[in-house]
Formats: structure tokens, sequence, C-alpha cells
């Protein structure tokens, strides 16, 4: 068993600027661990370290990176060891999606952002970090993935495909490190009340799979990350429509899935 994060740990936060991200900071620094925020807000990033400091008294220090260019996550790992910093847990969370719409009609530049983003930088940071922290025998790791990566996306093709690399990813690491003194746990949120879904971003009806806060998801994933838990789903709703992949056939799942998205568009499904 792995032990719970301690106080005194120093926590790395990517995307911290809002959202989940500034949720698991707060939260980090509720429990009297340091933190390092990472993003490219630099205005929000030092309004928020400001109200931590001001409020809990731990240390909380700014790193700017924008982690969609090439190479970045090695660059920010690289800024950390140049400081000094030993960083104790990793929170993957920055991540983007793109306009809901058919994967063919995006631009090929904002299909590379958000692959580096996704999923080049998770795999630098949670690659060089890791092996850190295997060597001191002490470590956790936070990727924050999302409900779809459990199945296929249509018009969100590309996003769906990102998490389920992250959960994919995260899971295989969970093992390896078994042995080590690392915990490493992904949190699949559904939807969230962030601002990714306020700018076009495909969801359902409140009624069937209601929203949920970014601190719920906070507090849910940081104790699922003390127990070692390999993945977390931070709301029940949400988990049940999770398991759907494995009870229904791939190829009647996309049809549910495109039959959704067609009649919230307005448009005649042509999937099968």
């Amino acid at each position: 068993m792995k032990s719970p994060i301690p106080r005194g740990a120093l926590a790395l936060v990517t995307g911290a600027s809002s959202g989940i991200g500034r949720a698991i900071a707060w939260e980090l620094a509720a429990r009297g661990v340091a933190c390092l925020l990472s993003g490219r807000n630099r205005r929000a990033l030092l309004t928020l370290s400001r109200e931590i400091r001001d409020r809990y008294g731990v240390e909380v220090r700014v790193v700017i990176q924008d982690l969609s260019r090439p190479a970045a996550g090695e660059k920010l790992y690289r800024a950390c060891i140049r400081a000094g910093y030993e960083v104790d847990i990793l929170v993957n969370n920055a991540g983007i999606g793109l306009k809901a719409e058919p994967q063919h009609l995006h631009r090929l530049e904002d299909v590379r952002e958000l692959v580096t983003l996704n999923c080049a930088s998770v795999l630098e940071l949670a690659t060089l970090f890791a092996a850190d922290m295997a060597g001191r025998r002490r470590g956790w790791i936070l990727n924050v993935a999302s409900t779809a990566s459990f199945q296929a996306m249509p018009w969100a093709a590309l996003y769906g495909a990102s998490k389920a690399f992250v959960l994919s990813l995260s899971e295989a690491m969970h093992v390896e490190l078994g042995g080590c003194g690392v915990s490493v746990t992904a949190v699949c949120p559904g939807i969230t009340d962030t601002n990714f879904f306020k700018h076009g971003k495909p969801r359902v009806p409140g009624w069937l799979y209601p929203l949920i806060s970014p601190l719920r998801v906070a507090k849910i994933s940081l104790r699922a990350l003390d127990r070692n838990a390999p993945v977390v789903v931070p709301a029940f709703r949400h988990w049940l429509f999770a398991q759907i992949p494995r009870l229904v056939p791939r190829s009647l799942l996309l049809r549910i899935m495109a039959a959704i998205e067609c009649r919230r568009k307005g448009i005649r499904s042509k999937t099968g």
C-alpha cells in the first residue's frame, strides 16, 4: 500500500489557472502541500498563488510554460530541475478540446496542438518525473483523463482518442511503478462545470448526465491518489455511463453516440 500525500510535499500542477487544475491546487494547499502552478495565463496564476499563500501559508511558485509547443513537457521538467524543485506530486491536468465537428474539418495546426498538449506533454512529464520518483521510492502522479476515454467520440474524435491515450498510459504506469513507491491514478471526470463546456464542446442533457463541480473532482481525485486507485470516475452517474462500452458492442455504441450528437445538432445520422 502506498502512503497518503503528506504535508510539506511539493506538487506541480499543470493547467492550474482555472477549472479542475485550479481546484486541485486549492485542495493540495489545504492539505499543507506546496505548489508549483504551471500554465500560460501569468496574471491568473499569480493571482491564484497570492490567494493560496494568503489563505493557507504554504509556498506557491508560478512556472509559465505553454505545453502545446513541441518538447514543452521536457522543458518544464528541466526548468523545475534547474530551480532545485524536487517534485513529489505531478498533476497532469492541462488539456484542450476542439470544436464539435467531424475530424476531417479540423485544421492540421489545431490537431497538432491538441496532440502535443493532451498527449505528448503528459507523456514527457510523466516519464521524466516518474523516473525521479522511482529513484526516491516516493511519489504521486495524477493524470486527468475523461469519461471520453472509454469509447470513440464522433464529432470529438481526437479529444476522445487523446484521453484514451492518457487512460491507457496511466493504467500501465500504475502497474509498472507498483513496486517503486509511486502512486499513479487516472481521473476520468464526466462533464464538469469549467470553461471547457462554454465553448461549443458536445454535451448531453443535465437531467441525464449532470455537470459536476471542479471542487468535487479535485477532492475525489486526491482521495483516489491517496489510496493508489488506478482509475476513478468522480460521479456515480458518470461511472454508470462509463460502463456502457463494456456491455454494448462497439458497432452499436458508435451508432448510439452518433445518433445522440446528430439529434443535438438537428441533422440526420448517416452512421451504419
